[in-house]
């Protein structure tokens, strides 16, 4: 079980990191997006925003056969509407806007936002989507080895976590692994099984075809489908959507609603669907309420009956976290860092506890080298990375070609620069000098905004900016982090330096 244990975690360590780290800012990613888009001024309220969208589309998208509208909530501040269009600049078919509380087209930076952490997560960027999403699978296969056989190695483990020691070598750093752990154990679990059934319909994707043939048929035992309206070439005008987005709040008992699609709008046989969001509470019906948009009957109402569909979705609502308030919100950031850390403490205990076997028979070997710059370069290059995509969505151009992916190559570069500057100046440089980069990083972060944008900590207006306070006061929190681990690891070096 140690040997499973072990290699279990290292193999596949670094890549944990990142998926855990990205995973857990995600919580906040609509925060996180909020920040990047400093140009939003007036937030939009979902008792107007059907209504401004709407108009919108009828003006700017009268001849597409689709609509669809992300309506805001406490957490999303905007409206974002995408229409089909074959000809859109974008390439894929479709063009949208992002709009505000006013119902107009915000002329922002072009920005990934939180969004990006949340996919790189699971997809990993630059990697074919299938590709990643296998790999992050079997890294969290791995990951649920490696905590069931560390439960199992650890025998004591809830009475060492009473008794950190603290300058005492690999034994502090089995402390300090031993911590993290335990402090968040049931948080470990359940997130790494529940990441793992997110995509099951991946992974036991033969299950289904074995079963039903085709997914079309699954889907449709799991929550029942209307025949889709064909557009009957008759125009008829659209109802008042807005009053219909009040009907299916009242039909779903004040639940929220998160997206509305429109198919065939402006044509006779024009329906709307309304989406129930699985933000209100941990277990939800998810169901679908379609409407005719010309008339405003109610054509169908379609909640998920189906008992093992309900208990995939709460597990995935559980992983994601989407049905948390504020205070749980913070409660899974929390687990989710201690998780970060119980990673990168595993990934130097491995190291530290050969560390002196090795030196002592003749030195270390080019794998034991390589593990020690992957560690500092990894742990401390991600942070880094996560600071400079901040830094970019401040001082690269508004006006840019290609903005959004300017910023994620910054982000990536960074993370490299830091992977490599151990090959510069050795694995033990790379941490210090790590730190004192990544604290300098964050430290500028609120003062770069002050400069830069009009919104800022001296301008924010509240209760409406409380989240974008708490990203400047998050980053001056990771600042003293990492400048006050500089410092200990500079006075820990003139001790070397001072007993030799």
């Amino acid at each position: 079980m140690t040997w499973l244990h072990t290699w279990a975690g290292l193999v596949v360590g670094w890549i944990l990191f990142a998926v855990f780290l990205t995973g857990t800012l995600a919580y906040f990613q609509l925060e996180i997006t909020q920040w990047m888009l400093p140009e939003v001024k007036q937030n939009a309220t979902p008792e107007k925003a059907v209504a401004q969208a709407q108009r919108y589309l009828e003006e700017h998208a009268p001849d597409s056969s689709g609509w669809s509208i992300t309506l805001p909530d406490e957490r999303s501040t905007t409206t974002r509407v995408i229409w089909r269009d074959p000809n859109a600049s974008s390439g894929r078919g479709f063009d949208y806007a992002v709009l505000d509380g006013n119902g107009s087209k915000i002329e922002q930076r072009q920005t990934r936002g939180g969004n990006f952490f949340y996919r790189f997560h699971f997809d990993l960027h630059y990697m074919p989507t299938i590709v990643a999403r296998w790999l992050v699978g079997l890294c969290a296969m791995l990951m649920l080895i490696a905590i069931v056989t560390g439960v199992v190695i650890h025998k004591k483990i809830f009475k060492d976590f009473f008794t950190f020691q603290p300058g005492k070598g690999p034994r502090s750093w089995l402390d300090g692994h031993t911590i993290t752990s335990v402090l968040a154990l049931p948080f470990h679990f359940m997130i790494t099984y529940t990441g793992l059934v997110t995509l099951m319909m991946m992974y036991m994707s033969s299950a289904v075809s074995l079963s039903y043939g085709d997914r079309g048929e699954f889907s449709n035992a799991i929550q029942s489908q209307p025949p889709a309206l064909q557009a009957s070439g008759e125009s008829a005008a659209l109802t008042d959507l807005q009053d219909l987005y009040f009907k299916a709040r009242e039909a779903i008992n004040g639940n929220p609603i998160r997206l509305a699609r429109i198919s065939n709008p402006g044509d006779e046989n024009a329906t709307i669907r309304f989406l129930e969001a699985p933000t209100q509470s941990l277990m939800s019906d998810y169901t679908t309420l379609t409407y005719s948009a010309v008339s405003g009957e109610q054509l169908h109402a379609q909640p998920v009956e189906n008992s093992a569909e309900l208990t995939r979705r709460t597990m995935i609502g559980l992983h994601a976290g989407r049905f948390a308030d504020t205070q749980l919100r913070w409660l899974y950031f929390f687990s989710g860092i201690l998780g970060t850390l119980m990673i990168a403490s595993g990934l130097v205990l491995w190291f530290e506890k050969r560390k002196k076997k090795l030196q002592a028979a003749g030195g270390l070997s080019f794998g034991h080298y390589l593990v020690s710059g992957l560690n500092a370069g990894f742990i401390m290059g991600l942070p880094l990375a996560v600071a400079v995509y901040f830094l970019s969505n401040r001082l690269l151009s508004v006006s840019a070609d290609n903005r959004a992916e300017l910023e994620i190559g910054c982000f990536f570069f960074a993370w490299l620069f830091m992977i490599v500057y151990p090959l510069l100046r050795g694995a033990k440089h790379t941490w210090r000098d790590g730190a004192l980069i990544n604290g300098v990083a964050y430290l500028s972060l609120p003062f770069v905004s002050f400069a830069t944008v009009s919104s800022h900590l001296a301008s924010y207006q509240y209760p409406r900016d409380w989240p974008l306070f708490g990203m400047d006061i998050s980053f001056w929190v990771m600042a003293i982090f990492f400048l006050g681990l500089t410092r200990y690891l500079f006075r820990k070096e003139d001790k070397k330096e001072s007993a030799k």
